[in-house]
């Protein structure tokens, strides 16, 4: 690479030349030698990917298995800059410590080698055009994966996993020539290897778990080879679980499975809230039965209600959709597939989501809208869905690629002809319409370029984010109910009025950092891979939260009382000043809050958690003071309530109102925590 600028990305490319009768170790040794590996020592602000090999020879020697290189090969590394990187040296010095155990049948001698790489900076990232085409080529041989059309599982039960691999070319291979390279210690090193076809065609292996191995692996790694391959296939499916010593079930995973048409237990949830549309619309016209409402305005609720009622029954009825009905088809994602459709020339659009993100699932309905269909089928638009609703460091580290920590994230990368470069991908926000997708999709270019390049443009993201939250399903009705409650306090003494929206703020302010302080804590001191949203992936949570919410909307229907200073769950704790009601109220706005991610929040989320401490808690201060400032404003302006309605019966009304919403939430909390358990 000639020159980087912040926000530019590249390669290292390590060429290892061994003499005759010579070999070096693949990055999982086998039964003898050590991984070769490079310990890179690099700034703060700049990234380093894995360490990419070719695919290993089978080296026995004395009864042992091991995977080895020899000759010349080649290896290659990815890294990234930072956008907000600033340094005032001239060059980027990349230094890594080159580690292997060079061996022959008689010794084996230790070898470390200093490498050191120093690239210009720029305003202007300009790759190595003398090395690019080199470059090219090793990386294309480096990219081994499997057909798209592909099928890969593995069945795990006690101390074996079986694994199982399907495309049509497989029962043309001699069965005695296959390899698999376990990458890892997951597998014990060294067993004979006993490929089995189906008579469907179906290859499998059964091999055995390491059980020394004190490391409890996430992922089944390897690559299937045979000598007859264009090239080997690259494996890795993630384990949702692993059983060790008794099998108490099979756990199936698989890197090919079409993900439904309509999620599992998706239905569920459409059923629940199309009852609760149903009790919502008897709840309406109950009130339309009171003789002191208008004659318009009962006339008014009944409509409602009947529209409710109907589009209720429409909602929740148990229904399977028609096979006829055309639909965007999403295959579950992984890096490998994602490579290979992009080394394939097609566009692909991927959908990086999960169940607890509000967000994410308010943005689906963009999917079905008959004019995106039509534009993804006719430019062959390969879907890929990144589930990240339980946690997991492979695709936490690819929404880290593009500079996020949380979801929703959507990337497009158009089509190309295969003679031409990867074309570079584009972002979509977070808040998804029908004109923005295919306004992305026909112009190949970002509808909004969200770019902060500097602390305080990601502060102003940060704060304008937090401002919009207020108007996000999550913090809605928690929005509603505390402008009523500054309502109520109209015509109070002002200074009290200021003192409730200031404890109002400082609750939020101190529900923020208690929770980037746990998330950055766990992350340093756990080395876990842990995101925005971390405490939704936790069951224990997620339950705790929809019971807690369950209550608070069960108090605002008037099951029973807990005060109307409850209006963010302070309540009785709130004492005769209502105060610590306040404060308690801008916690529940947080807690309400990280399901779902507001515009130019993504950016500043993603900027803040690749940050010192220091910084982190600043941005995520200017979020809060974004989500407090329309309460701040109201304290700070009293005037301003006078505009609003004065208090009255219709505050009753307004807060039942307000519990419907809460129970949606509680029903979404509970479709989220079957997928988590």
């Amino acid at each position: 690479m000639e020159k980087i600028s912040p926000g530019g990305k590249g390669s290292i490319l390590i060429k290892v030349e061994l003499k005759p009768e010579w070999h070096v170790y693949w990055k999982t040794a086998g039964e003898s030698g050590y991984p070769t590996t490079i310990d890179w020592d690099i700034v703060s602000g700049f990234q380093m990917g894995d360490l990419q090999f070719p695919t290993p020879l089978l080296y026995k020697f004395q009864e042992m298995v091991s995977y080895v290189h020899k000759d010349t090969f080649h290896l290659l590394c990815d890294f990234h800059m930072h956008p907000d990187f600033r340094s005032d040296e001239k060059l980027l010095s990349i230094i890594g410590q080159f580690s292997t155990l060079v061996c022959s049948e008689e010794n084996c001698i230790p070898f470390n080698q200093k490498l050191t790489v120093d690239i210009p900076l720029s305003d202007k990232t300009i790759p190595d055009s003398g090395n690019q085409e080199i470059s090219q080529q090793v990386r294309g041989q480096l990219l081994r994966h499997p057909p798209i059309n592909a099928k890969i599982s593995a069945a795990i039960k006690g101390d074996s996993v079986g694994l199982q691999f399907e495309h049509s070319s497989l029962s043309g291979f001699a069965l005695n020539k296959f390899i698999f390279f376990p990458d890892g210690d997951l597998f014990t090193h060294g067993e004979k290897q006993n490929f089995k076809l189906s008579d469907d065609g179906k290859l499998s292996l059964t091999l055995s778990l390491d059980s020394s191995s004190e490391h409890i692996s996430s992922n089944i790694k390897g690559e299937l080879y045979h000598p007859e391959f264009e090239q080997a296939w690259r494996i890795d499916l993630s384990i949702d679980q692993v059983f060790y010593g008794e099998g108490v079930s099979d756990v199936m995973v698989s890197s090919s499975s079409e993900i439904p048409k309509v999620e599992s237990g998706f239905n569920q949830l459409l059923i629940m809230l199309g009852l609760l549309l149903v009790a919502m619309s008897i709840w309406l016209y109950g009130k339309t039965k009171y003789p002191a409402k208008p004659s318009m305005g009962r006339t008014v609720g009944r409509l409602l209600s009947a529209v409710l009622l109907l589009f209720g029954i429409w909602l929740g009825y148990p229904s399977k959709p028609a096979d006829t009905v055309e639909q965007i088809t999403w295959n579950p994602w992984s890096p490998e597939k994602e490579e290979a459709l992009l080394a394939d020339g097609r566009g692909v659009f991927i959908d990086f989501t999960a169940r607890w993100c509000m967000s994410c699932q308010v943005n689906k309905g963009v999917y079905y809208k008959q004019s995106i269909i039509e534009k993804f089928k006719e430019l062959n638009i390969a879907t890929l869905q990144a589930d990240w609703t339980k946690r997991g460091p492979v695709i936490l580290k690819a929404l880290q690629r593009y500079d996020r920590e949380g979801v929703p994230l959507y990337v497009y990368y158009p089509p190309r002809q295969k003679d031409e470069p990867v074309k570079d991908p584009i972002l979509l926000p977070e808040i998804l319409t029908q004109k923005i997708v295919l306004k992305v999709i026909e112009e190949e270019e970002p509808y909004f370029v969200a770019e902060a390049n500097s602390f305080l443009g990601i502060l102003g993201f940060a704060f304008i984010g937090g401002v919009i939250l207020n108007l996000m399903p999550c913090v809605f009705p928690v929005l509603g109910l505390k402008i009523m409650s500054f309502v109520k306090k109209a015509g109070e003494d002002t200074s009290k009025v200021r003192i409730h929206g200031i404890v109002f703020a400082l609750g939020v302010l101190l529900s923020f950092w208690i929770l980037v302080g746990v998330l950055l804590g766990l992350r340093d001191s756990l080395q876990g891979d842990l995101g925005w949203g971390f405490q939704l992936q936790e069951p224990i949570f997620v339950f705790g939260l929809a019971v807690f919410l369950l209550i608070f909307a069960m108090s605002l229907s008037g099951v029973f009382e807990m005060g109307m200073s409850f209006t963010g769950v302070g309540g009785k704790l709130s004492g005769k000043s209502g105060y610590l009601g306040s404060f308690f109220s801008g916690f529940l706005a947080t807690i309400v809050a990280t399901p779902c991610m507001a515009p130019f929040l993504g950016v500043a989320v993603g900027a803040a958690l690749a940050m010192p401490w220091h910084s982190a808690f600043i941005i995520f201060t200017s979020i809060a003071l974004g989500l407090a400032s329309p309460y701040i404003l109201l304290s700070l302006f009293p005037k301003w309530i006078s505009r609003l309605p004065k208090p009255g019966a219709w505050m009753d009304t307004f807060k039942q109102a307000m519990a419907f919403p809460i129970y949606a939430t509680v029903a979404w909390l509970l479709w989220t925590l079957n997928s988590l358990i």
